[in-house]
């Protein structure tokens, strides 16, 4: 097939799902406007500099638009509901398959009125939906998406790289101790709905009991330094390292050298990076949110707190702390639920799948990822 895709370049979950069809022969070309090369796949950039950003919006849907025309793909696949959503929608192609990502449904709809039209109409418009959590679906569909054209379908783990292992060296490296229990929280900086303030009010709290506790904070993005100021002033000091980004090769042995992971947001979707603990087999603390109880039973595959609640996370840091054994049991549990249904590959079949129904005649859809069986309909 020749597949048009409308989506954040120079980003991990796009590079991994577009290679993943170039790899298998098809021809793949991404508009975006953060261009960056990806093996095997065109990149087209659709950034205009002229005027305010109104005028440079509808100027890049004019690209859009030019390159549809000229490429004439089967079929178009945009990533996140808001703006390259939005260029998905008034660009006018079918099919349209629209793959949501987290905040672009949870919080951006719902800021203004303009924002949550045009995700209502980017959401109707569109010919099928493929989300990582029955609960982004459910957003999806209250904001007009057809319920039965919504699929699950999550980033995905690679389990040749995401395994338990032994990772020594990694830990040392960032100056813990074999005997140290290590707590890791590689969330953004960016959002204040990831609450690593949260975290290090708990990790406060923890170190003036657990005196092995050792934090690692790792956010992907944003600026560490107010955190670090923050935690220092805390009492961290000589107990935390603060890093930013961690390459994706290096993010197993993160995993692998730390003894509990952590991820607290007040929203968010499937995180891959707690399917990616899970694969290694990490004890985990997640929030009571949706997207983390699909994957999480509280007490038996890891530890749920609610969000902002500094007591609550700062007990199961402490529970996690004084049972090795708990950890283990938890770990393993979790590595089972990974390993059963977050396959990379598995799920990208289900794109795959998905793709096929529109583009091809008497292909049936993947029922078994919809919205309505996983909502018990």
């Amino acid at each position: 097939m020749r597949l048009a895709f409308l989506s954040i370049g120079r980003h991990l979950h796009t590079e991994r799902w577009i290679s993943w069809f170039a790899e298998r022969g098809h021809e793949c070309h991404l508009l975006t406007v953060q261009p960056g090369e990806i093996p095997g796949v065109t990149v087209h950039d659709i950034t205009t500099r002229h005027g305010p950003k109104p005028v440079r919006y509808a100027l890049s849907l004019v690209a859009v638009r030019r390159l549809l025309r000229r490429l004439r793909p089967d079929l178009l696949n945009t990533h996140f509901l808001t703006g390259y959503g939005y260029w998905g929608h008034f660009s006018g192609f079918h099919p349209n398959v629209l793959t949501v990502w987290g905040d672009d449904v949870y919080v951006t709809p719902f800021e203004n009125r303009l924002k949550n039209l045009l995700a209502r109409r980017a959401l109707a418009s569109c010919d099928a939906v493929t989300g990582d959590s029955r609960d982004i679906l459910s957003g999806c569909a209250a904001l007009g998406a057809v319920p039965e054209r919504c699929f699950r379908v999550l980033w995905g783990v690679d389990f040749t790289r995401f395994r338990s292992a032994t990772a020594q060296d990694y830990r040392r490296r960032l100056g813990f101790g074999d005997d140290d229990i290590v707590f890791f929280s590689p969330r953004s900086f960016t959002q204040p709905y990831y609450n690593i303030d949260t975290v290090i009010e708990a990790a406060a709290r923890v170190v003036a009991t657990v005196p092995g506790a050792r934090f690692f904070f790792a956010g992907y993005e944003g600026d560490p330094g107010p955190f670090r100021a923050r935690a220092e002033a805390a009492g961290l000091t000589g107990v935390m390292v603060f890093g930013g980004r961690i390459p994706h090769a290096e993010f197993a042995s993160a995993l692998n050298a730390s003894d509990v992971f952590i991820s607290v947001p007040s929203v968010d979707a499937t995180a891959v990076s707690l399917l990616e603990a899970m694969a290694c087999q990490c004890a985990i603390i997640v929030s009571d949110l949706p997207s983390a109880t699909e994957w999480i039973a509280d007490g038996k595959s890891g530890l749920v707190v609610t969000p902002r609640d500094v007591t609550g996370l700062a007990d199961a840091m402490k529970r996690f702390a004084g049972n090795p054994e708990l950890r283990a049991v938890c770990g393993r549990a979790a590595g089972e639920t990974a390993r059963r249904d977050a396959g990379f590959d598995a799920n990208m079949s289900h794109v795959a799948d998905i793709f096929r129904c529109l583009t091809e005649d008497e292909v049936d859809w993947p029922v078994e990822v919809s919205l309505p069986l996983l909502s018990g309909g």
